[in-house]
């Protein structure tokens, strides 16, 4: 389990005892507070106690260890294991052949495109200890993977700017594609995350716009993936005064955007 609730009369009784029975410390736990305690009419009549939830921070690069049944009893499994958490921030192709390779090894070739998503998931899912729902809905070659549930719960699936759930659709992608014959491209959202990022992105965009009008300054944002970037070009292409490109190499790859100059 990666969370407990606990009632102690005050916050900090309860949160030490979920701190002892989920063996971790303070800095390793996401801390909660359902309930404070209070003392009610006259310290006697209607006291209540605290009520807390702590949760265990998990590392994604523990998460895929943990799902891919990688256990680091030997070097060799040490080093597959590195290799394997790592995918989530290098997307490098050695990683990600070892990870699509081990898990395409206990995968029946007649299983379905559906079936091989839910199991994926399933995994995910029960290594964090979330409740949620699947939706799986497939338009000619996109296959769209949408995961429901608690958003606060969630959010550990999306990570920050949604950089955990790109690298789970970017492994979900491979492993389809390691058992499909035709190409499938795979969208995998959580409660509608992509459709928000994607709004506060175009207003993003149309907001630096103005500024680099204003500034006749170029204005660089920060790194971004590929649809990121191409949501920012879109929504600036017919911005009246400005013009788009982009610079660095991934990760690191960013929109600039700058005004143009009249001649």
């Amino acid at each position: 389990m990666n969370y407990v609730i606990k009632v102690a009369k005050t916050v900090d009784e309860a949160v030490s005892e979920a701190l002892k029975e989920l063996n971790i410390t303070k800095d390793e736990a996401k801390i909660e507070i359902i309930e404070e305690a209070s003392k009610g009419f006259l310290g006697l009549i209607g006291t209540k106690n605290a009520t807390v939830k702590v949760s265990k921070i998990t590392d994604t690069k523990d998460i895929l260890a943990e799902i891919f049944n990688e256990k680091p009893e030997s070097e060799k499994s040490q080093e597959e294991a590195k290799v394997i958490s790592d995918e989530f921030e290098n997307n490098s192709n050695a990683s990600v052949d070892l990870l699509i390779n081990k898990s395409v090894e206990e995968t029946n070739n007649n299983i379905s495109i559906d079936d091989i998503t839910k199991e994926f998931i399933s995994k995910l899912m029960k290594v964090l200890d979330i409740d949620y729902d699947l939706n799986i809905t497939k338009d000619k070659n996109v296959l769209y993977v949408e995961i429901l549930g608690n958003e606060a719960e969630l959010g550990i699936v999306i990570g920050k700017r949604g950089v955990t759930l790109d690298a789970i659709q970017y492994i979900l992608s491979l492993i389809i594609n390691k058992n499909s014959k035709e190409f499938i491209r795979v969208v995998v959202d959580s409660s509608g995350y992509r459709k928000k990022r994607e709004s506060t992105l175009q207003d993003l965009a149309r907001k630096m716009g103005a500024k680099a009008l204003k500034t006749s300054r170029s204005i660089r944002l920060e790194p971004m993936n590929s649809q990121e970037r191409k949501i920012i070009h879109e929504a600036l292409q017919d911005y009246e005064g400005v013009f788009t490109h982009s610079e660095g190499k991934d990760p690191y790859r960013r929109v600039v955007i700058q005004k143009e100059r009249e001649y």
